[in-house]
């Protein structure tokens, strides 16, 4: 795909976005994967599949254009429909949303067109694949990391014990003299 100075700036829009955010966009836009079925993926709920969706159709509004109320329902409106959680009802008041003012159709068709534009900058982003794998921890580096740290924190103790010195200048046995002090006297 080529990238143009639209799809860089619609890039770098999404990039400001929380990984599952971008993960639930790529796995709707590139894989044209239902929300059901990323929500199952991802161990999300339906809902906040959608409200992610509208959160990226939201952050990927052009500056320029001022955020109308029409357009801000447009978007939610536009999302719910693709969700298997649209019922008949939903899309007959949707219907009506829409025939009631001619700003509603306009602001639709505008987050239509805007879904259109996400699909360049989708596919590069998406390219890799990285948004169809989970983010596993691996418990490996993790023992790692705790046993590296427990060592560390081993060391600070150890490094901070008092010493057994005695001052010489108070008319006490030279220190080097003093007898060390063993692992049971420490106790």
């Amino acid at each position: 795909m080529p990238s143009s100075p639209q799809n860089d700036a619609y890039r770098r829009r999404i990039h400001k976005l929380p990984r599952k955010i971008r993960q639930v966009f790529l796995l709707s836009r590139l894989d044209q994967l239902p929300y059901s079925v990323i929500a199952r993926l991802l161990e999300l709920d339906v809902e906040t599949v959608e409200r992610n969706m509208v959160r990226l159709l939201e952050q990927c509004r052009e500056p320029s254009r001022a955020p109308s109320q029409a357009w801000a329902q447009a978007v939610r409106w536009y999302v719910h429909l693709q969700s298997p959680h649209a019922t008949a009802s939903q899309r007959i008041e949707f219907r009506h949303w829409l025939d009631a003012d001619t700003h509603h159709l306009d602001a639709f068709q505008d987050t239509e067109r805007l879904w259109r534009k996400l699909l360049a900058p989708a596919a590069i982003m998406g390219a890799s694949g990285w948004h169809r794998r989970k983010p596993r921890m691996h418990i490996g580096w993790l023992l790692l990391t705790a046993f590296l740290c427990s060592l560390l924190v081993t060391a600070e103790a150890f490094s901070q014990v008092p010493s057994a010195t005695i001052s010489v200048a108070d008319g006490a046995p030279d220190p080097c003299k003093v007898p060390a002090i063993t692992a049971m006297q420490w106790r």
